[in-house]
């Protein structure tokens, strides 16, 4: 059954990112631009860490933006790509804080032999302008980027990765310790969240692996992603109404300059959508 969009627009993002993973801002920072752009709701998913939440959450009970608790888990695919984002997750799970603890290690260990791979291409990087020194930091490709653009090799993020580190490119090396989307559906429902599967065009399996994922406990696909065409979004939100999950939405923000069309709060999400999230996520939480 098709959608039609409603016109509704709720001032809300549900995909950023802060200095906790791989974006430019400090979860405050975060929050605070959030609130001087309007926005009322924002989740910060960062990448494989809950260790920006206190500080996010903080800053939003001050400054009046609702800050729902999430993350962004990387997943093992035969091919493409499969992020998994958890919202409403409890940071203090101790079964989700082991696990986060081992992909941030094989994150770090992968940045490295990235790093040794640059280098052996002619682009020679200091380890330390790449990876952080703090326990609860996930380190990602982005870092290697922006160390790029320091040193002056590229001159953008996206320039990076088009020429050296995406995916295929010739530094770029997958990695070893990840679970697969149903284990990440797994943890994110132990630890009490919501799972939802990030930018499904992202991996070369959707939508034929969908129903295995709704089995396992997904509760829904990003529809309203930042870089997705009205197209996209219509097509993708007739999955979720036919597999009877629900549809999200963000920008997968990173910071400013990241990359085309992820500003901050640039996805419209209609108000629907949002409300039926939001109830969702007060059930599961109740």
């Amino acid at each position: 059954m098709a959608i039609t969009v409603d016109s509704g627009i709720v001032r809300a993002d549900l995909h950023t990112h802060s200095t906790a993973s791989d974006g430019t801002l400090a979860p405050a920072d975060l929050v605070l631009q959030a609130s001087r752009r309007g926005l009322s709701i924002i989740a910060l998913t960062d990448h494989d860490t809950t260790a920006g939440l206190d500080e996010a959450m903080t800053a939003g009970a001050q400054l009046g933006v609702r800050v729902i608790p999430g993350i962004e888990l990387s997943t093992n695919v035969r091919a493409g790509e499969v992020h998994m984002l958890g919202y409403g997750i409890d940071p203090a799970n101790e079964v989700l804080q082991g696990a986060l603890a081992g992909y941030r290690r094989e994150r770090v260990d992968r940045a490295r032999r990235i790093i040794d791979r640059l280098r052996d291409m002619g682009v020679d990087l200091s380890v330390d302008a790449v990876i952080s020194t703090g326990s609860d930091a996930a380190v990602g490709r982005p870092h290697i980027a922006r160390a790029m653009i320091e040193a002056g090799y590229v001159q953008s993020v996206s320039e990076a990765f088009d020429r050296y580190i995406g995916n295929g490119k010739p530094a770029y090396i997958e990695s070893e310790r990840k679970p697969t989307p149903v284990e990440a559906i797994t943890l994110i429902r132990a630890a009490g969240g919501l799972p939802v599967h990030a930018h499904p065009f992202s991996s070369e399996e959707f939508p034929a692996t969908l129903p295995s994922l709704v089995a396992a406990g997904l509760a829904g696909i990003e529809v309203y992603y930042a870089e997705y065409s009205l197209e996209q979004r219509q097509l993708l939100a007739e999955i979720a109404s036919e597999h009877g999950i629900l549809a999200t939405g963000g920008s997968d923000y990173h910071g400013e300059r990241f990359k085309e069309r992820r500003d901050l709060g640039s996805v419209d999400l209609p108000a629907p959508v949002l409300d039926r999230f939001l109830r969702q996520l007060g059930a599961r939480s109740a």
